[in-house]
């Protein structure tokens, strides 16, 4: 194993060990407790993932309310609010690990911007 693929294994321990992953980790247990409760829940994260990653078109200017008044009883549920909280909060943990790196080394990325 190489010292980068030994300090990736590093970087993935301590992130285990962090309270944003322990919370994401800890809510999705409880979500999946509930087959129905978590596949409906799946749907809607992989219908908001798709749309926020895909090229946009005017067509698209009120398909993320859609989608929210779509999935408006399962959003009022607290757990599932929280839930996508704390993968927020992962989310964001893990993009900062990217930006850091993508910083730290030269790597071009121009492309990614307008």
């Amino acid at each position: 194993m190489t010292n980068v693929e030994y300090q990736a294994r590093v970087l993935s321990r301590e992130i285990r060990k962090s309270n944003v992953y322990n919370q994401y980790r800890r809510l999705q247990r409880k979500l999946s407790q509930d087959r129905h409760l978590y596949h409906q829940l799946g749907e809607f994260r992989k219908a908001w993932f798709l749309l926020q990653n895909k090229a946009y078109s005017p067509e698209d200017a009120g398909a993320l309310s859609d989608l929210r008044r779509q999935y408006e009883s399962l959003l009022e549920n607290a757990d599932v609010r929280e839930f996508l909280s704390a993968e927020q909060s992962l989310c964001a943990m893990l993009s900062q690990v990217n930006t850091l790196l993508y910083k730290s080394l030269d790597v071009d990325v121009s492309f990614l911007k307008d």
